[in-house]
């Protein structure tokens, strides 16, 4: 799928589910137009089994009181009912999500009601006997949904276990990582494991060394690093050597695009997203250099943030709007509000961080000249897979 540039506008010949949903929104978002999200992210509990020291969460999960205003199924359900359109992406957040019992329902909704492309679980891989079958039942009620489940590993054992807090965290999640693989293998082709990696002060000395686990060990679907954000539990995980994570996503990079890792997502629309999270990596370690914004923010317009008391939000760096509380959760209610047309008049104002989930993902293919750039980058992981395919197939066909 090669990118045209005619006149300003960007067009593509064939266009999977991703690059449509954005393309319908995209003559909304030059004229200033509210348009639904493309990128949802629900911080479904603030209920935690850990207390990691890189948490930027930890007051909300010491919040005894917050648990009992958290959202229920039919309230998210609720959310979903009025979204306004389709879903490209749905990131279930926390806290742990897997400590909620609705979590197949909530996927569901989405599902149903939004076309929901692809959905990302993002877990601590501890809650074994609640992982593994919500996993299964996810895929089984929603047959066509691309589900990543996305593994908070911070490095190699001691690291990992020292930020998470927690003896034998490190084998269970590696446990549930090869177990979520064989599920794959086994039954679930549209399934993906992805690892999310924080680079910080506990785990830069051995970052390397853990890349390379990845690369040559545990060989997840994706390989995502995450630049860590205040506030940290412990403030010193935010002092690091900024050059190792502008190291680490320039070796991703290249061996993403040599195909000497994976590193993409399922779907027809997988290679894209895949690619816009490596793209992004770079220039969030230039936004780190220069401090000045690399691109338009278009959270509050192509992305938002719910948490799990119902407040709703741009992104996770700003504070609440509102609460969808107070709108019967009508979505589309609170996102025509004066209040939200504020924030994002904000948002689009120069405003910057270095947060991928709300900032970046989101808004990068609304930026015209890096999405011509992310299309480039599609087009040469597709290739160097294709090619790393061929050849792995010839190498079993010469030794049979």
């Amino acid at each position: 799928m090669e990118p045209a540039v005619n006149g300003g506008f960007i067009g593509v010949k064939i266009m999977d589910f991703a690059t449509k949903e954005i393309f319908k929104r995209y003559a909304s978002i030059l004229i200033g137009k509210p348009i639904s999200p493309v990128f949802l992210n629900i911080l479904v509990t603030s209920v935690c089994d850990m207390r990691c020291t890189h948490c930027f969460f930890t007051e909300e999960l010491d919040d005894r009181p917050r648990k009992k205003l958290q959202m229920k199924t039919d309230e998210i359900a609720k959310i979903s009912e009025t979204l306004g359109g389709n879903l490209g992406v749905l990131v279930l957040a926390g806290g742990e999500p897997f400590t909620r019992k609705d979590l197949p329902e909530i996927v569901r909704a989405f599902y149903e009601n939004n076309k929901l492309d692809s959905v990302y679980l993002m877990s601590n891989g501890q809650i074994h006997p609640r992982i593994f079958p919500d996993v299964a039942r996810i895929m089984d009620e929603c047959p066509n949904l691309n589900v990543s489940v996305a593994l908070g590993i911070d490095g190699m054992k001691d690291a990992h276990e020292k930020i998470r807090r927690k003896e034998g965290s490190w084998d269970k999640a590696i446990h549930t990582a090869r177990t979520l693989q064989q599920m794959k293998k086994e039954q679930y082709p549209k399934l993906d494991i992805q690892t999310c990696t924080c680079v910080m002060h506990s785990n830069e000395e051995t970052i390397f060394d853990w890349y390379d686990f990845l690369k040559y060990d545990l060989k997840p679907d994706k390989v995502n690093i995450n630049y860590i954000r205040p506030p940290s539990n412990d403030p010193i995980e935010l002092e690091f050597d900024h050059k190792r994570y502008q190291r680490l996503s320039q070796m991703i990079l290249e061996d993403t695009k040599s195909a000497a890792l994976k590193n993409n997502y399922g779907g027809d629309s997988g290679f894209f997203k895949a690619a816009v999270d490596i793209y992004m990596h770079d220039l969030i370690a230039k936004t780190k250099e220069e401090n000045k914004a690399q691109l338009t923010c278009y959270a509050g317009s192509a992305g938002a943030v719910i948490y799990d008391h119902g407040a709703l939000s741009s992104c996770e760096n700003k504070a609440d709007v509102l609460n969808l509380r107070d709108y019967d959760w009508n979505f589309q209610a609170a996102w025509q509000t004066d209040l939200m047309k504020e924030r994002r008049k904000e948002a689009g104002a120069g405003c910057f961080c270095t947060h991928e989930s709300n900032c970046f993902y989101p808004s990068l293919p609304f930026n015209a000249g890096h999405l011509v750039k992310i299309k480039k980058l599609e087009g040469q992981m597709k290739k160097a897979s294709k090619e790393a395919g061929f050849l792995a197939a010839k190498e079993v066909a010469l030794k049979a």
